[in-house]
Parts: structure tokens; C-alpha cells; sequence
């Protein structure tokens, strides 16, 4: 969670400190945008899931292949979010987009932490 949360910060920064101009600043683009990369997002959480319980199933080892696609996991709901700052300018889309990084955290926590002992 944290290294999304420092990906949409460093986004927010860039547009709000003026560094970064949003090429496509209209409220349906970024609706738009939104959705589509809400969409991945959400899309994503059943195949990363299916994937580390197979790899925890099958070998106990993998717990720390597991570990890392987790992080992976996790923090890709930020590389979802910081675009949609960074084209639009609408911070509150890419916010919305990092807190699935907590759906993700969550869905892990249940799905794949009590798998493999």
C-alpha cells in the first residue's frame, strides 16, 4: 500500500505543483479513463489471486515468489491510478483507483495468506 500511495502522491504532485500540464483535462475523458482503468483493475484481482494460491498449493517454496507478486499486487492499483492524474488533472479518479490497492490487499489477506501453511 504504501509504494501506491507514493506513486499517486508523487502524480499529484506533478499536476498540482504545475510541473506536469494534464493533456486531456475534460470531465468525461477522465470519467472515461477512469472506468477503463478501474475496469483492468478489478478484472486483474481474481487472476492474481487464482495464480499465488496455485503457486502456494503446489510448493511451499514459492512462499517467497508469492511475497514479491503480492507486493506487485498490491501496489499496481497506484500504476492504474497515477495515469489518469497525470492525462486528466482529476485527482479524486486517481485516489479512487489507489484505494482498490486496498480491494487488493484485502482479497490477498483472505484468498492467499492462509494458504500453505
Amino acid at each position: 500500500m504504501l509504494i501506491c500511495f507514493l506513486l499517486l502522491a508523487v502524480g499529484i504532485w506533478l499536476v498540482q505543483s504545475g510541473i506536469v500540464r494534464p493533456l486531456l483535462p475534460y470531465p468525461s475523458i477522465a470519467l472515461l479513463t477512469a472506468l477503463t482503468l478501474g475496469l483492468f483493475s478489478l478484472a486483474e484481482i481474481p487472476m492474481m489471486v487464482f495464480t499465488m494460491r496455485r503457486l502456494l498449493i503446489e510448493r511451499t517454496e514459492n512462499r517467497g515468489v508469492v511475497l514479491g507478486l503480492n507486493l506487485l499486487y498490491v501496489s499496481f492499483a497506484g500504476v492504474y491510478a497515477v495515469p489518469v492524474v497525470l492525462l486528466t488533472g482529476y485527482v479524486g479518479w486517481g485516489v479512487a483507483l489507489g484505494a482498490l490497492g486496498v480491494i487488493r490487499l484485502v482479497t490477498a489477506l483472505i484468498f492467499v495468506g492462509h494458504v500453505g501453511g
